[in-house]
């Protein structure tokens, strides 16, 4: 994603765009999160006009959610591990920070398998996360250290 010649604003609106195709590929594997079947949506993020807010808006409840806002998120239908994703969605988002690539692994570093319980789905939802540029690849990783 060149950032070139960009505003803040554009490099986030560029940003939400890839953020909301993450989302739909994490709606369309595994449990289907950020899905509501009955409804026939899923859950989006929007900036608002100044484009330092970022909101989702829940599949379920409908409710417009500020991401980066601290406890608890009045509408969000998700437990705790997707309300801290959405929330590393929303740093991406507004500041670019990428998410870490060994969160998105069927078994964990320390053992256990991936909270998600996507199995080998979140496999899919890695590379694609990967490929938009919301997860850093390994070897960003160990430059990172």
């Amino acid at each position: 994603m060149p950032t070139e010649n960009k505003t803040i604003g554009q490099q986030r609106l560029d940003r939400i765009i890839a953020a909301n195709e993450f989302l739909r590929v994490i709606a369309n594997c595994g449990r289907c999160f950020f899905r509501n079947k009955g409804a026939g949506h899923d859950a989006y993020l929007a900036l608002n006009g100044r484009r330092n807010i970022v909101w989702l808006f829940d599949d379920y409840t409908g409710a417009r959610i500020n991401v980066m806002r601290e406890g608890p998120w009045e509408g969000f239908s998700h437990g705790g591990t997707l309300k801290s994703l959405v929330g590393s969605i929303g740093s991406f988002v507004l500041n670019g920070k990428m998410m870490r690539y060994g969160y998105f692994q069927p078994l964990m570093d320390n053992g256990f398998e991936n909270p998600w319980g996507y199995g080998d789905d979140i496999l899919i939802v890695r590379d694609e996360g990967v490929r938009l540029g919301l997860i850093r690849k390994p070897e960003e990783q160990k430059e990172a250290a």
